[in-house]
């Protein structure tokens, strides 16, 4: 919905009587140097009764914020620093950071990713903002396993990790091993989930290329009644919504998107506490 505007944003999430969501660094910024101010941006989320809820893609906690050969219209995503992300989350009223490795698998030990993971965890703590890790496949944090290490290893109060359904169960090398672990992080240590569907069979040359082909949940062939049921059953989720952008949403309206999303997620979260 952010490449169709701020207020697309805010529709789309009234349409579907979504309470929140979440917006990138971008669109924040945007939205301020172009003149509005914060008073602005909450009145506008509060007239149509959704919270600002989460800031979605910090990158530069991490030495290497991004890889060289990212697309530009992501470079400009992660653009930001340290500072200026908690700064925009803040400015919003916002309860988390969702971070992420872009930069390229390898190029940063592991050791480093745990310092500076801690460290942007303590800032943001100052402002009472969570810091959601989430793995990406096809970056510099892959798999879950990776992902929990940092945060276990860092062990700070507000670092916790968000999962992502397509990124566990159709991009990991290795799904059940991902879900197994799943199975073992304590539970106020997943606090985020983000729902998408998929085809099994290849839809595009590229991983990265198969992200335009999320579906809805419930629209696809993926196990999600597995790792709904589990991490709702423990108790320790604050958010779950939709994850869905590409080719299943380019052809809807922002309200049939944002109604489409909601029916979807909540069927998911239906059918798994049956």
């Amino acid at each position: 919905m952010a490449s169709r505007g701020f207020i697309a944003v805010l529709d789309a999430a009234r349409s579907g009587g979504f309470p929140a969501t979440a917006l990138s660094p971008l669109t924040l910024h945007e939205l301020l140097v172009s003149g509005h101010d914060r008073q602005w941006i909450r009145a506008e989320a509060e007239a149509r009764g959704v919270r600002l809820a989460q800031l979605d893609g910090a990158a530069s906690w991490a030495p290497i914020p991004y890889a060289d050969d990212l697309p530009t219209p992501l470079k400009q995503r992660f653009e930001f620093s340290g500072t200026e992300v908690l700064d925009l989350a803040e400015a919003a009223g916002m309860d988390s950071v969702l971070a992420c490795g872009a930069f390229a698998a390898g190029t940063v030990p592991l050791d480093e990713l745990v310092t500076s993971y801690a460290a942007f965890c303590r800032t943001a703590e100052h402002r009472g903002l969570r810091v959601e890790l989430e793995f990406v496949p096809f970056w510099g944090i892959r798999d879950l396993a990776t992902a929990w290490e940092i945060v276990r290893r860092a062990d700070r109060p507000n670092g916790t990790l968000m999962v992502d359904t397509w990124h566990l169960l159709r991009a990991s090398h290795e799904p059940q091993a991902a879900l197994d672990l799943l199975s073992d992080i304590p539970e106020e240590k997943v606090t985020g989930l983000q729902l998408a569907d998929a085809s099994l069979s290849p839809q595009s040359d590229t991983l990265f290329g198969e992200g335009r082909f999320r579906r809805f949940p419930g629209d696809g062939e993926l196990d999600l009644d597995t790792v709904v049921r589990l991490l709702l059953g423990r108790g320790g989720l604050l958010t779950v919504g939709a994850e869905v952008f590409g080719e299943a949403v380019d052809e809807l309206s922002t309200e049939e998107a944002g109604i489409r999303a909601a029916e979807t997620t909540r069927a998911a979260l239906a059918r798994a506490t049956r």
